[in-house]
């Protein structure tokens, strides 16, 4: 089952991190990647729930019974739980772009002002080797943001995957042979929405889920992969 309407800070992250541009006169890193026009919004198929009848008795049997997927997972502990996660992780590669975007700067900086007293040829060389850098930092970045996101969707489908047992339990007191999303179908009784009733199994049966799917681990980076003063020790 795919993630959608997963709230998911991190999709920016990547954005986030405007490293500097190269130094003067260093070579051009290669061409701008290509726009591409967004796809358009999916029009959502209009939808009514009806409610039933307020009167106490059994559950009602009914051969079909629907569900929303969103609501199920963000709504159950495994689902917060993985939310909670998301958004901590999430700033900790924002705290990390952040980091890396004033080192970044500064080394840039300190580049351009020894421009007046460095040969033409080995300015040129520092330029294009900070280029390099900044490109493989920029790379890095993105495949943080990418790894986060597929630890999001991975654990969503871990979530639906330890929820279809419960699932057939309920469909199975309900005598029902098949659940839909509630997305799909045009109208309906409340009474055959199972959300809240498989919420509640959910949460006693498999918990918050965590450690199912291990977090991928942000690895801090330097944006010269040494220590002291990067342009300085290069221009030794």
């Amino acid at each position: 089952m795919r993630r959608k309407g997963l709230v998911l800070p991190v999709m920016m992250v990547a954005a986030a991190l405007a490293l500097p541009a190269a130094a003067q006169d260093a070579v051009p890193i290669g061409p701008a990647a290509p726009q591409v026009d967004q796809p358009r919004p999916e029009v959502d198929l209009p939808n009514s729930i009806i409610a039933a009848p307020d009167e106490a008795g059994p559950l009602p049997i009914a051969p079909v019974l629907t569900l929303d997927q969103d609501a199920l997972y963000l709504s159950s502990s495994w689902g917060l739980r993985a939310q909670a996660r998301l958004e901590a992780e999430g700033e900790v590669i924002a705290a990390e772009n952040e980091r890396l975007t004033e080192l970044l700067s500064t080394e840039e900086a300190a580049l351009t002002a020894q421009r007046a007293t460095l040969p033409a040829a080995e300015f040129r060389r520092l330029a294009e080797d900070f280029d390099r850098r900044a490109t493989q930092i920029r790379r890095e970045r993105a495949q943080a943001v990418q790894a986060l996101n597929a630890w999001a969707d991975a654990d969503r489908e871990a979530f639906f995957r330890a929820a279809l047992p419960v699932m057939g339990e309920v469909m199975q007191e309900r005598g029902a042979i098949a659940v839909l999303d509630r997305r799909t179908v045009f109208v309906s009784l409340d009474a055959i929405d199972i959300t809240g009733e498989l919420i509640t199994a959910l949460n006693a049966s498999i918990g918050d889920g965590d450690g199912a799917v291990p977090v991928p681990q942000d690895q801090p980076a330097s944006p010269s992969g040494q220590t002291g003063d990067p342009v300085a020790d290069q221009a030794e």
